[in-house]
């Protein structure tokens, strides 16, 4: 990822802008449109909406509502930074971040679940960079470690050579329900490196819509061994659970079509030099570099170190799933459970 540092501090909408967001939506301009003719980024436009819109949808929208909404929630925000003086809400938010929850995840979850201690994201990251608790070191618990708070944009494109691949299909023609993550079931598939001069390394499977995650090591990045790996573990569950998955063009994926047959699934490849075509499993990855930093040898982990991780982030609440886990998704949409 390319990370900009140095980044001007963000401005909260004025009420005039509101009040042209109002105006440019009842002319029909899009968010972009709308994002160019104010000097904002559309999705800073896309949040306002979301945030301030009532049931009726963004056409809907009101500015002075907005403005007083921004007032309630900076004295909320003022309010709340005293709550993690609360010792039982800390020990959770600290019992929560050595699991690697992000603060996002642990205030959705205590919301979901309606606990009387209530705590935003924006506060869990103040109390983490705070100076008064620099000594603690709370941001190594975070899944990037920085000791201060970064901003992230863009990647950039590996430099891997080009491989034809027989009988490949473009992503371009993966099914709608894939693209929208409609059904579980069309998976992204990866590798993720450790210590380049081993040569080990570890398959990583996602699945679109429940996020759920399947890790494998494997001795090499030969195909072979990828893909008979791939068919052992996907072939132990439900065809359900393997209707597409989705590639880069790396040599590891050379001998997909015995996926095809093996297991009656679809597979499609990203465009080259377009990984984040994949991006659920490039996210992914980068959650597991919680465990296993890059440049970690992986020659000394084991199958069942793999399997715990793979449960951590299978039972680890997503913001992105209404602060469900992967588990209870796929549990809830096929009544089939696993621990991996």
């Amino acid at each position: 990822m390319g990370m900009i540092r140095g980044m001007k501090h963000y401005q909260h909408l004025n009420i005039h802008e509101r009040e042209q967001i109002k105006l440019l939506l009842s002319k029909g301009c899009s968010l972009r449109e709308i994002g160019k003719r104010l000097g904002r980024d559309h999705r800073t436009i896309d949040r306002e909406l979301a945030r301030n819109s009532p049931p009726l949808g963004k056409r809907a929208y009101c500015p002075s509502n907005a403005q007083s909404q921004l007032v309630k929630r900076r004295i909320a925000s003022k309010k709340g930074a005293k709550k993690l003086s609360d010792s039982a809400l800390r020990s959770y938010v600290l019992g929560r971040l050595v699991r690697g929850w992000s603060p996002e995840v642990i205030s959705g979850r205590l919301r979901k679940a309606h606990s009387r201690l209530l705590v935003s994201h924006e506060i869990i990251y103040q109390f983490i960079y705070d100076k008064t608790n620099k000594k603690e070191r709370y941001w190594e618990f975070l899944h990037y470690g920085h000791t201060r708070r970064q901003f992230w944009h863009g990647r950039k494109s590996q430099g891997k050579s080009r491989l034809e691949i027989p009988n490949r299909t473009n992503i371009s023609l993966r099914p709608v329900e894939a693209n929208n993550r409609e059904i579980i079931g069309h998976l992204e598939a990866d590798l993720m490196e450790g210590k380049k001069s081993t040569g080990t390394v570890v398959s990583v499977v996602v699945d679109r819509r429940s996020r759920l995650v399947l890790l494998d090591k494997l001795e090499s990045k030969g195909s072979k061994e990828r893909i008979q790996t791939l068919i052992n573990h996907l072939g132990k569950y439900s065809p359900r659970l393997a209707r597409t998955i989705t590639f880069d063009n790396g040599t590891e994926n050379y001998d997909h079509e015995r996926l095809i047959e093996a297991l009656s699934c679809q597979t499609y490849f990203c465009n080259p030099y377009h990984s984040w075509e994949k991006g659920t499993v490039e996210n992914t990855i980068g959650l597991i570099r919680s465990w296993l930093p890059k440049g970690t040898d992986l020659t000394g982990v084991t199958q069942a170190d793999l399997d715990w991780v793979a449960y951590e982030l299978n039972h680890r609440p997503r913001k992105r799933l209404g602060f469900r886990t992967p588990y209870e998704v796929v549990l809830e949409e096929t009544n089939w459970g696993t621990s991996s």
